[in-house]
């Protein structure tokens, strides 16, 4: 079958979703799953965290593959856009800002391994680095979302999957996760002393500071990682697979947060560096700092159906509960940094909601040829509404086009690559939830936090305005080698 045919029936296979999500979540990896020749029910080292019943089941042939080696290279792209408006806080009036583009790549990298005991019993080891979330570097004009910095995860995986019944495949793994962040912003120290003696209307150069004056910002590179990855970092996977007809399977797994199903957030714990203002004579702080983050559980599934002899139907959908990862709750301490009005907590918030995936299309069966192709169309929806978007999250509803080629080198030696585009809608922002006027009124009040502009404080919106056109697309590659053991 042709290139092109394949993608026609992809797309019409995917003609009739419904669910949308947008990959968001910095333990979301767009290589698996959605991407071909993965998948919830796919006897695959992919599949050791995305669904271990998967590692027991039967291949396209209908008997299980052999032992095999796996090692991916993976990486995401993305293009950024972000054209700011500046906010007039005594007007409300807003006018053109500068315009940030940029390119953004995420590397990462896998190691598996599937060993079958018996034709019932299958054993699956794996080191993996997915794809994080790398955040733009060095812009001024973001500074106070984003001035560069990372959130990802270094993982080892152990999974067990067993044929229990003859059609029914059932599995676990245990993922030992360990989260690395790196968070660099400015803050806005005239903004937050409001009308003060230090505030907005203090001197900066010789001129009132006002808002977003960078003589009055200072700024924070916070390097933080696992407190425990042992005791609050390890993920379960559960995930069963039912076989409805001879090639017919339905799959369906669960993945906790890390820590566990009953985890409410995780301690990152490491230092931070503070860079004074300009207007206070600059100089370097160091201290410690531990940032707290809530992590979200995900559901996959996915139906594998044979359309014809050389042709498999795939559909699979993911379910994340985003909505547990409200932001990152930072606190920085030490001796080093008291005296300098450096915060012992600031929120960034990235305000997720729970989000949903569905995408389908079709790949060819491996019936000795030597190269084979597939295909899949997808939507996805938003993770954040538009009034809480930022540089920092981009996250607006989506499609996504996969692409795939498998190639045998050799009897043994099988090269995958896949590549998937991802075009998420444009947003406009003219009433973020970002607003300088918050902080400014909850001050110069009293911090009285039954108002709605302290609790905006509190939250961290009360910061320089986020109303921006943005614009992303994200380009996901897989690169894997399999060596089938004989």
């Amino acid at each position: 079958m042709s290139g092109a045919r394949i993608v026609i029936v992809a797309a019409i296979c995917a003609a009739g979703a419904h669910a949308r999500t947008a990959h968001a979540s910095p333990v979301d990896d767009p290589t698996i799953g959605r991407a071909v020749f993965t998948g919830a029910t796919v006897p695959s080292a992919t599949s050791i965290v995305l669904d271990p019943a998967a590692i027991a089941a039967p291949g396209p042939l209908g008997a299980p593959p052999p032992d095999a080696i796996y090692v991916g290279l993976t990486s995401t792209l993305d293009q950024i856009g972000v054209s700011r408006r500046l906010l007039d806080v005594d007007t409300g009036a807003l006018s053109q800002g500068a315009s940030v583009h940029d390119v953004v790549a995420s590397p990462g990298a896998d190691v598996g391994a599937i060993f079958h005991a018996n034709p019932s019993l299958a054993l699956g080891l794996q080191l993996r680095m997915p794809p994080g979330q790398q955040f733009i570097q060095d812009e001024p004009a973001l500074r106070y979302y984003t001035l560069g910095g990372y959130q990802r995860d270094v993982q080892a995986s152990l999974g067990l999957g067993v044929r229990v019944a003859s059609m029914v495949w059932v599995g676990a793994s245990v993922t030992i996760d360990a989260t690395l962040l790196r968070l660099r912003f400015a803050r806005d120290t005239a903004l937050e002393a409001a009308h003060g003696p230090t505030g907005v209307g203090s001197a900066c150069g010789g001129s009132p500071c006002g808002v977003e004056n960078p003589a009055a910002s200072e700024t924070y590179d916070v390097t933080v990682r696992q407190h425990a990855p042992f005791s609050d970092g390890y993920i379960v996977n559960l995930g069963g697979i039912v076989r409805l007809a001879p090639n017919t399977f339905l799959a369906i797994s669960y993945h906790t947060p890390p820590g566990g199903a009953t985890s409410v957030e995780n301690e990152l714990d490491g230092d931070v560096t503070v860079i004074r203002p300009p207007r206070d004579g600059g100089g370097t702080l160091h201290g410690a700092a531990t940032v707290y983050i809530s992590q979200p559980a995900s559901v996959d599934a996915e139906l594998r159906t044979r359309l014809r002899d050389d042709l498999d139907l795939h559909v699979g959908g993911r379910w994340q509960n985003l909505s547990r990862e409200a932001g990152w709750d930072v606190r920085m301490y030490g001796d080093l940094l008291s005296g300098f009005g450096v915060p012992e907590w600031t929120e960034k918030p990235r305000g997720f909601h729970d989000t949903f995936a569905l995408w389908g299309g079709v790949e060819q069966v491996y019936l000795g040829e030597r190269l084979r192709l597939g295909a899949r169309l997808g939507i996805e929806s938003s993770a954040i509404d538009d009034a809480q978007t930022s540089a920092v999250t981009i996250a607006p509803a989506s499609a996504t086009l996969d692409l795939g080629a498998q190639l045998h080198i050799a009897p043994q030696v099988v090269v995958q690559l896949s590549y998937g585009l991802q075009v998420f809608e444009r947003v406009s922002e003219t009433a973020s939830q970002f607003d300088p006027r918050d902080r400014i009124a909850c001050v110069d009040g009293g911090y009285d936090y039954s108002t709605a502009a302290c609790g905006e404080t509190r939250a961290g919106y009360a910061i320089p305005t986020a109303d921006a056109d943005y614009s992303r697309i994200e380009h996901a590659i897989r690169l894997g080698v399999r060596y089938d053991i004989p």
